[in-house]
Order: structure tokens, then sequence, then C-alpha cells
């Protein structure tokens, strides 16, 4: 990423006169900073991390390799649709995305394949293909997909409702999403059919929101499922393109992001926000709008006091799920390894609960792994990178695995910290070379990240990247919205909508209208003149 948009921060820089401090430039961040700078209000960014971009970012390393640490795929971005109209108003039209082809996800569970097609229709027809007798349960489960995205709509909607909008009107939104919400995956798909292959294989993406279907609100299992079911797209260049096309234009209209910038306090005083402080050093401002998780938000940037105003409490939520990453760069193309563009969820068997469960760190890899092949889908990977291709291969993590090396420091964890991630790799391999034998012996980098690796990254004490789980109770949390009972202090991010990147950016849009008020109504008829 170009340098010139952001600089390091340091306590003698100009930080006067700001309106909105975001802190975290995640998805969700950037969102809500890039509509107040576009609606001429003086923002500026805090990152704590030594890039921009949190889980949109890349990493790169001297060999020339580049991987991307979240943003895997992204669906609803054809040409005319709206969440292709909300990235085109953040970026001004100068972020390009390229299709991932007809087939977007492969399941394969206990040696059987299952090809997810684009577009509704085309899903249909290849279910039924695969259960011919299941037509009423398919036809069941797209509708209800369908109706539970609508109420959805409502249901987050509502967040921006003023409190006696809320209690007089937004109750109906979020009774009717209850529904839906407040049911399990399983419990749902299990009143639509008892083929339990059927109901394994809709549950294949499940890690898209990362938790099993006994887990899991069926709601936000509609969500993504519906996200993706027009297809698959993926930003052209990589990753980082959302977050540098992004700050492109924050910075365009006077925004300013500060990186190494780690906040540690947000200064209240009589329940009204007064600034930041980093370290010893307090930068007022109008507001604060925090993307780095509830939990980090609330726990350990706000007082006890600010804890109880807000009636924050986590008690019935934990956090989401964690993951092991491998990262791998190879010495051919993936036009001469016939890498696919789609993505291969792979289990042993249809017990997907039972997989998630009974993980352990040497058994992971053998019973789950999500492959993706980043350079295969983009265009642009060959022409900057010839002769090379990536892939990413994951699987399911948990902090108390590497509970030992907790207070050890990044890139200094030690012997037997790195053998582990060693023998993670070697059973990944064993995954890879299964579906994709023609990789060996093109190998010639590879990393592991570990739930470690992602806390440092971004602060998350269990190394989760999905925030709060997508577990029923979560639907229920009240204090999941922009706007927050201290005066000035706002939330943003995947936590206050849904997983994803589409997730996050809803939460920004949400954010800078609860901010705005009816100023955003100009900026969404800017956005529909896009579309």
């Amino acid at each position: 990423m170009v340098n010139k948009l952001y600089q390091p921060y340091k306590p003698n820089l100009d930080f006067s006169g700001l309106d909105h401090i975001v802190i975290g430039s995640g998805m969700g961040g950037l969102t809500v900073a890039t509509w107040l700078a576009k609606a001429g209000k003086k923002a500026a960014i805090f990152e704590r991390h030594y890039v921009p971009g949190g889980f949109t970012h890349s990493f790169k390393r001297k060999d020339g390799f580049q991987w991307d640490v979240g943003v895997h795929y992204v669906g609803n971005m054809a040409e005319g649709s709206s969440l292709r109209g909300f990235f085109d108003f953040l970026t001004d039209g100068n972020l390009r995305w390229e299709t991932m082809g007809e087939v977007y996800d492969v399941a394969n569970i206990d040696g059987t394949e299952y090809l997810f097609k684009a577009g509704k229709e085309n899903f249909r027809k290849q279910f039924l293909a695969y259960f011919p007798k299941e037509e009423m349960a398919i036809d069941s489960y797209l509708s209800l997909i369908e109706k539970t995205n609508k109420r959805g709509s409502a249901f987050f909607f509502e967040k921006i409702f003023e409190p006696w909008f809320s209690k007089s009107v937004g109750w109906i939104f979020r009774k009717r999403y209850a529904r839906f919400s407040q049911k399990t995956t399983w419990e749902v798909l299990s009143e639509l059919t008892k083929n339990e292959r059927l109901i394994a294989v809709l549950c294949a993406q499940c890690g898209n929101y990362g938790l099993s279907p006994k887990n899991s609100s069926f709601a936000a299992h509609a969500m993504v499922i519906g996200h993706f079911l027009e297809g698959g797209y993926y930003p052209i260049g990589g990753a980082d393109q959302i977050c540098e096309k992004t700050l492109e234009v924050f910075t365009a209209h006077g925004g300013k992001i500060f990186i190494n910038a780690d906040v540690t306090k947000i200064v209240t005083e009589n329940h009204k926000v007064k600034g930041i402080e980093l370290g010893e050093k307090f930068i007022a401002c109008k507001s604060v709008i925090s993307n780095v998780g509830v939990n980090n938000t609330f726990n350990h940037l706000l007082s006890e006091t600010d804890r109880k105003v807000c009636k924050f409490n986590l008690k019935n939520v934990q956090p989401a799920s964690a993951h092991i990453c491998l990262y791998l760069g190879l010495n051919k193309s993936s036009e001469a390894l016939n890498l696919p563009k789609h993505n291969l969820w792979y289990y042993k068997h249809e017990g997907i609960d039972a997989i998630f469960d009974k993980a352990t760190l040497e058994n992971a890899p053998e019973n789950f792994a999500y492959i993706s092949f980043p350079s295969a889908k983009d265009p642009n990977w060959e022409t900057q990178n010839p002769g090379t291709a990536t892939i990413q291969a994951i699987s399911v993590g948990n902090m108390d695995w590497f509970k030992d090396y907790k207070d050890s420091n990044w890139m200094k964890r030690g012997e037997e910290y790195l053998q582990l991630k060693k023998n993670f790799e070697t059973e990944m391999l064993k995954v890879l070379y299964k579906f994709f034998p023609q990789i060996e012996g093109t190998i010639v980098a590879s990393e592991v990240s570990t739930p470690l690796s992602t806390e440092n990254f971004t602060n998350y004490k269990s190394g989760e990247i999905y925030g709060l789980a997508h577990s029923p109770e979560r639907f229920a949390l009240p204090f999941l919205r922009p706007k927050t009972k201290i005066k000035g202090l706002f939330l943003a991010g995947q936590d206050i909508t849904l997983v994803g990147v589409a997730g996050a950016m809803l939460s920004g849009l949400l954010c800078a209208t609860a901010i705005l008020k009816f100023g955003s109504w100009k900026i969404f008829r800017e956005i529909k003149s896009r579309q």
C-alpha cells in the first residue's frame, strides 16, 4: 500500500479540531470515516497495527508473495447491485471486481463433491440433481432464506432508530426476526428435512460465519448464504485494494489515518465523550466511533461505570471461533497448475458439529479444511507476479491450544511453538496433496498463522476473527447498536451487524446514518445514482 495515505502516530502531531475519531481501520471504521469525510466532517482514524485495513489488509514478503488475511470472496457484487453501489461510493468507483465464475464453492464431504453454482435457479437445479427426492425441502429452504433476509433488513435498519421510536415501533421488527434468529441452523433445517447429508451440504459454508449448525443462529446462516447466492467476486489486485481505494477517497476529503496508534482509553465525563488517550496523550473530539469490537471497547477502553450505563453484558455470548491458516507460495502459475477460482470446503464426514466440537491441534486439518486460491481469482496476479501462485488453507483453531505461549511476543515464541506450526503445515499439506497433487514440489514459501497471530494484530483476546459468536443469543443483545447511551460514543464493526466485509460495511453505513441523521439521505441519493 502507498504510504502517502497514512502516517505513523506521533504525540507531537496536530490533532486539533477533530469532529470524529474512529478507532480501528477495518471495513466498518473505513466506511463510517469515509461517509463522514464526504459529508464535510473532520475525521481521523487511529489504527494500532503498522498497516491499516483490519481483515481487509494483505501481508507481503520479500520474495514477492502476498496473502489476504480475511477477505477470500465477496457476494452481491454484480453491476447494479446495492452492495456494489455502496462500494463504488466508498471508492469513487475505482475498486474493480472479478467474478469467480459459474461455480464459486465446492464442498467435498467424505469424498463426494457438491458444487455451489451462482444464481438461485442454478443452485436449485444443482441441488435437485444431488437430492431428487428433496424438492420440497430445497424449495422451502430457498424461500426461507429469502424471507429471513427480508426480515433481517428491517431488523438491522431498526438499529438506527432513536430510543423512543425503538420502544414504540422497533420491537415489532425485532420480534418478527426472532422467529429465525432465535433458532439454530440445525433446528430450522431439521424441520425441513430428515436427510442429514442434505443438511450437511447446505451447512458446508458455515466457516463463513464461524459456527457449526447446532450452535449458529439460522439468521446468520441465511444472511451469509443469501449473500453468496448470486456468486462470488474477488477484488482485482487483492483484498488490500478494498482498503487502499477507500483510503484514497477518505484522505482526498481531508481525512487522516494514523498507524501504530494504540488507543488505550476512551475518555468520558458525565456520560459524555471528551476524547481518547494514547498512553499519556489526550486528544479531544466531538465523538468517538469504536470499530475494534464490543468486547475490546467496553472491557478495555471504557470504565466500569460506562459499561454499566450501557448495560453491557456478554455473559451468554462467547467470542467467535478462531482459526489456523497455512499460506503457500508456489513457483508455477495458477494456470500451469490448473488451480481453480472456486473455494474448496473439505469435511472428512457429514458430522460437521462433531468435527468442530472434537477438533484438536493434531486432527483439525485431517477433518476440516477451507482452501482458497487468491492468485487464481485475481486477473492481475500473473501480470505482477509471473510464474507464481498462492494458496491459503484454513482449519479450525482454539486459543487454548497455544496457552503456553500466550505471554510470548510475535516472532519470538520459541522453537516448540514453531514446531507446532510445522506439524500443522505437514498435516494440512497431506490434505492439499490429496486434492491437488500437481502442487507437490512447487512450494517455495510457507507460513502458518495461529490464534496468537490474530490476537497480536487485532487485539481479539481469543484469537477470534468474527468478533462475537453468531449464536441465537447474540441477536438478542440490546446494546449491539451504533448509538450508545454515552453521548458521542458510537459503535461500528461486525459485532453491530454481521460477519464479513459486507456485514462490517453495513455497520459503518448504519453508524454514519445514526451520526448524520437526515444528512445521510443526500449520500444515499448519490449511491442510488451509481446503481
